[in-house]
């Protein structure tokens, strides 16, 4: 079975400046205030969420006692206006042309060579994983917000790759990158927050950055619904 990348345009003109080299990337803190039903937007994009069943267990070591702290929830936090993605998806499925409203979808035939037009168009920038070994594409882990926050809350690479549970019929992948120290270990804020507690959006967050690769025409097949 061939496995690619897609990526759903509701514009034929998008489509093309893609086929181009030109990718749009977008901060995260674009997609926590991205208001959309969540299908773009994600309230908790570029946070790591715990929220167990059954509160928070506290310990309190100075005073040597336990407790749980009902309807919190631990948050960590990357520096989400400085880590920004391109988001791709492994299916081509009707759902996501809907969802996504599409009329046109680039398939990335080579994934490899792909990730490398894009890394070498980036050259002073920063990539997830570990030293040695980073690179800019990443298949996103989708997790429960139950599930034990270690070691996602200490690493703001893994982060900005993860997503709940709730998204995971999106399959996604996605290209990261940052031109800072964002995406360094414990380069995050972390904080209790108390159930049903928002904040408003940030626009003065929402950056954009656009990268000029080499043309992908001869890696991507055009299909237009």
């Amino acid at each position: 079975m061939r496995h690619g990348l897609y990526k759903y345009y509701s514009e034929p003109k998008w489509a093309e400046e893609f086929l181009d080299g030109k990718l749009l990337f977008h901060s995260l803190s674009y997609f926590r205030d991205y208001e959309d039903k969540k299908v773009r937007g994600d309230q908790n994009e570029g946070a790591a969420i715990f929220r167990p069943e059954g509160g928070l267990l506290v310990h309190n070591q100075t005073q040597g006692t336990t407790f749980t702290l009902a309807r919190h929830t631990f948050e960590s936090t990357a520096n989400q206006e400085e880590i920004f993605v391109f988001c791709l998806s492994r299916s081509l499925t009707d759902i996501l042309r809907r969802e996504f409203k599409a009329v046109a979808c680039i398939e990335v035939l080579n994934i490899a060579t792909f990730c490398a037009r894009v890394e070498d168009a980036l050259p002073n920038a920063k990539f997830p994983g570990r030293a040695g070994r980073t690179r800019i594409g990443h298949r996103v882990e989708y997790y429960r917000e139950t599930d034990g926050a270690n070691p996602r809350w200490a690493l703001p690479d893994i982060i900005a790759t993860s997503k709940l549970d709730c998204y995971s019929w999106q399959d996604e992948y996605r290209l990261v990158f940052c031109t800072t120290d964002a995406l360094g270990f414990q380069k995050v804020s972390l904080r209790l927050v108390q159930e049903n507690a928002s904040e408003g959006p940030k626009p003065a967050e929402h950056h954009k950055y656009l990268v000029q690769a080499r043309s992908l025409r001869d890696i991507c097949q055009l299909h237009v619904f």
